[in-house]
């Protein structure tokens, strides 16, 4: 718990979210009306603070075979702090989509379904940084890959991990691979629960994500 105070002791004010909203900014800008140069020059600037999508899958994963990741908080444009993916070697933010995650045995997933969990998810601790717990539904009528997402105390359901996720954390759990998570978004017991995202590994990957940035790395892109 001492690491995350430490993490959340910054106050960044990037996140993928504000940068997806302001490019919704910009495209609605765009079928209505010109789009000043200021508008262009901040989402270029936006688009240089991530690793590229075709960048080559097996970027993230470093010689002693853990990935060169770390996570990172941020503070959104709306003022929610969350934890974000950042890559060692080049400070660039990774996006929670980006293949060579899958290859590094990171699984990222905003949850589906809170709204039908709303009561239970209220109860439990969902804040960025709290462990959660993944368990198996294969007897799911809508889903046999389910994985269902609850609070650490095993008690109180946030939602479920969304299926392509979901599909690849079945295979692993079902053979007997432990597997960790942490809360990337989320509220704390009491809180509307609207949005919830998940980081989940196995324990020595989670706990390279988690491990404090060495100072001598290179500073967060979106910092320069």
């Amino acid at each position: 718990m001492g690491l995350l105070r430490r993490l959340f002791s910054r106050d960044d004010n990037s996140s993928d979210e504000a940068t997806t909203r302001h490019a919704s900014q910009l495209s609605t800008r765009r079928s209505s009306g010109p789009v000043c140069d200021g508008d262009l020059q901040a989402g270029a600037r936006a688009e240089r603070w991530y690793v590229p999508s075709d960048a080559p899958s097996a970027r993230f994963l470093g010689p002693d075979g853990l990935p060169t990741l770390r996570l990172i908080p941020y503070q959104d444009a709306a003022g929610e702090r969350v934890l974000r993916l950042i890559e060692d070697d080049t400070g660039l933010l990774v996006g929670p989509t980006h293949r060579g995650l899958l290859n590094a045995g990171v699984y990222v997933s905003q949850l589906r379904g809170e709204s039908y969990h709303e009561a239970s998810c209220r109860r439990g601790n969902f804040t960025p940084g709290a462990q959660v717990r993944l368990f198996r539904e294969p007897d799911n009528p809508h889903d046999p890959n389910a994985v269902a997402v609850y609070d650490a105390t095993g008690r109180h359901m946030a939602a479920y991990v969304n299926k392509q996720k979901a599909r690849a954390l079945a295979r692993l759990l079902d053979g007997g691979t432990i597997i960790e998570a942490v809360s990337l978004r989320g509220t704390a017991a009491g809180e509307p629960c609207e949005q919830v995202a998940i980081a989940a590994a196995e324990p020595p990957v989670l706990a390279r994500l988690l491990s404090p940035r060495p100072s001598h790395l290179p500073p967060p892109a979106h910092e320069r």
